[in-house]
């Protein structure tokens, strides 16, 4: 019996979600028509989610090539009168940065939502950027839930808020929200109506100069009329504490009072109910543009006002004037003043921690501190590592041995997907992982600075179609000596295992044509083309160390299917799975696969002698065979002509 996707259900149904679902459930209830994203975590599951029901309720859901052409198919479809959604990651709002600020000045007919997950621990992500700069770049408003049941009903409301202003609205969550699970009750599903017309209006949508000028002014008006919004929003309240309890606000006086948006409120709450500090608080769901005369009013009643946020100190910052431009007599405090950080995602502890510099109460105890002692002794002593039977590990090897045979040293540029993770040892593969799409552009840089180096550069095959391509075609244009090297595992495995344009199949189900790689590479010129199988470590070696000697761009395919995908299959079709196998009495305990690919499905024994231990999670991929130099690892049953993945793995992939 198939599995009923949790955000189904009829309306009055109270269910365990994760912020990401009841996101995705908001959209249904909001009607969405057509739904866009690229995968990135924490966001990832809003669009699998939805992707799953959209085939059954009539929309359209889609992964993305990238972030800005997700943001421009739901961008077109708004302005065809149909409501659409975009979900991206932070990082992903870089991209759509040039096109939102223009559909700002445009406007939308129809109601466009674009769900940005930020990441302030960076649990993810390559830094901890904050949207609401974004939000107030473009003149877009900023909603943020405090909850899963806040996050599915602001779902539906923003679609409402951008139907008003004709605005498109950042729906901002954080991975507290997106992973955490909590009770929602469900609203009725709206059924999408798919009857979109764009209706010619060039002075609108045309944005040359002339047109565009008169649209700025009326951009201004709109976010202001979107403050006089905010100051109504349900959301936006102010609660009492007193003694630890949340009292009547006409019972009580506080000059202490707290600004806190989205997660942060329960982190506050919690704090305000140990310590018995008494304080006003007021908690935020409009963080851009703030709801002005309610904080006025909030700000007047208070001597001093604590503001307790994650990433950068917008609303402090906003506050800050606010209470300038109003001349009011208040202490602001926050980020400024070192009470709350300036980086990383905020905890009871934390918010905890500033109570105490002002107040002089404990909020931590000593089961706590056990607990954070326990996460940094234990916990985050984990290395990453690439999965066992990996080809991007036998990619990295192969790279990394034609660079030492040839002894010219060498630069390797990275990217961004799951092969980063061979930036740790033994392995070390990459110089730099940036962001997507960028280890082309920047090995060429090298390669124009004058190196007398061999310059490469590694990206995945989703990564390409996502940003690899121009990189490439400028990389030719410009006669940038590098060697590409596309790790081409035929799916997006860091996030997920999604769809991308080389899968032949899309988010809903259905069949498409196959992106050809080598193909798209010799369109953008490149003459020099290979491809071969990653494991194939002793072709790999001979075809790095031949192209780092010729002029030119070259590209090497590595290609490989991911070895989750493969013990997946193999599971599934009941198939023999191969295991790597160690001659103790060749084994001398040497560690020289442990220093040279240092798989994750390596173990160590001592008895009855130091010995290399393969541990269950083997799949069999023979790179440690290729690696020992005593011949001491073996995999029993695998054919002796095949390297890496075996013929009865191969089978599983075609």
């Amino acid at each position: 019996m198939e599995k009923k996707n949790r955000i189904l259900g009829g309306a009055g149904e109270k269910v365990l979600l994760t912020g990401n679902e009841a996101i995705a459930r908001g959209c249904l209830e909001a009607g969405v028509v057509v739904a866009t994203a690229y995968p990135g975590t924490p966001a990832t599951t809003i669009m699998e989610k939805l992707g799953e029901v959209a085939p059954e309720l009539g929309f359209h859901a889609e992964l993305s090539v990238n972030e800005a052409v997700a943001f421009e198919v739901a961008a077109g479809a708004a302005m065809a009168g149909v409501r659409s959604l975009m979900a991206t990651k932070m990082l992903g709002v870089n991209l759509i940065a040039d096109p939102l600020t223009v559909i700002s000045v445009t406007g939308v007919r129809a109601g466009l939502v674009i769900v940005t997950a930020d990441d302030p621990q960076q649990f993810s992500s390559q830094n901890a950027e904050d949207t609401r700069f974004f939000g107030m770049l473009a003149k877009v408003p900023v909603l943020e839930p405090m909850d899963g049941q806040e996050a599915k009903d602001m779902a539906r409301y923003a679609f409402e808020l951008s139907e008003e202003l004709e605005l498109p609205v950042f729906l901002r969550i954080t991975p507290r929200i997106c992973h955490s699970s909590f009770p929602v009750e469900f609203g009725e599903v709206r059924r999408p109506k798919r009857n979109g017309k764009f209706v010619r209006d060039p002075k609108r949508f045309v944005m040359i100069s002339t047109y565009s000028r008169p649209r700025q002014k009326l951009l201004n008006e709109k976010i202001i009329r979107a403050r006089s919004i905010a100051d109504t929003n349900p959301w936006n309240r102010s609660f009492n504490f007193q003694n630890g309890m949340m009292v009547d606000p006409g019972k009580v006086y506080n000059t202490f009072g707290i600004i806190a948006s989205g997660m942060t409120f329960p982190y506050v709450q919690e704090v305000l109910e140990v310590t018995k500090v008494n304080a006003k608080v007021l908690k935020l769901a409009t963080t851009y543009p703030l709801p002005e005369n309610l904080i006025t009013e909030f700000l007047r009643e208070m001597d001093q006002v604590l503001i307790v946020e994650e990433n950068d100190g917008v609303t402090e910052l906003l506050t800050r004037a606010l209470a300038q431009r109003k001349r009011l007599n208040v202490r602001i405090m926050g980020k400024d003043e070192g009470l709350i950080p300036m980086s990383g995602e905020l905890n009871p502890d934390i918010v905890g921690d500033a109570m105490e510099k002002l107040f002089g109460i404990k909020f931590r105890e000593d089961l706590t501190e056990a607990y954070l002692k326990a996460e940094k002794e234990l916990v985050s002593q984990r290395v990453p590592a690439l999965c066992a039977g990996c080809p991007h590990r036998s990619s990295y090897y192969s790279i990394r041995e034609a660079l030492r045979r040839k002894g010219r040293g060498g630069s390797i540029m990275g990217d961004r997907g799951c092969y980063n993770q061979g930036a740790y040892e033994p392995l070390e593969g990459i110089d730099s992982c940036i962001c997507m799409g960028a280890s082309i552009a920047m090995a060429s840089g090298i390669s124009h600075s004058g190196t007398n180096e061999p310059v490469l550069s590694v990206i995945g095959d989703g990564t390409f179609y996502h940003s690899g391509i121009p990189s490439l075609l400028n990389a030719v244009h410009n006669r940038s000596n590098i060697v590409s090297l596309i790790f081409d595992n035929s799916i997006t495995a860091m996030t997920g295992h999604q769809m991308n344009p080389g899968t032949g199949i899309n988010l809903m189900g259905e069949s498409t044509g196959f992106a050809n790689l080598k193909k798209i590479v010799q369109a953008c010129g490149v003459e020099r083309v290979q491809v071969i199988s990653a494991f194939d470590t002793k072709k790999l070696i001979e075809a790095v160390m031949e192209e780092i000697d010729q002029p030119g761009p070259s590209v090497i395919i590595s290609r490989a299917p991911c070895a989750l995908v493969v013990e997946r299959n193999i599971r599934k079709r009941k198939m023999e799975m191969y295991r790597a196998e160690v001659d103790l009495e060749k084994c001398i305990g040497c560690k020289a696969c442990m220093k040279k690919i240092g798989c994750p499905a390596f173990g160590w024994s001592n008895e009855p002698k130091p010995h290399l231990e393969i541990l269950p999670h083997c799949n069999g991929c023979g790179l440690c065979v290729e690696t020992c130099p005593f011949g001491a690892i073996s995999v029993p049953g695998k054919p002796d002509d095949a390297l890496g993945i075996s013929v009865k793995h191969r089978e599983v992939k075609s």
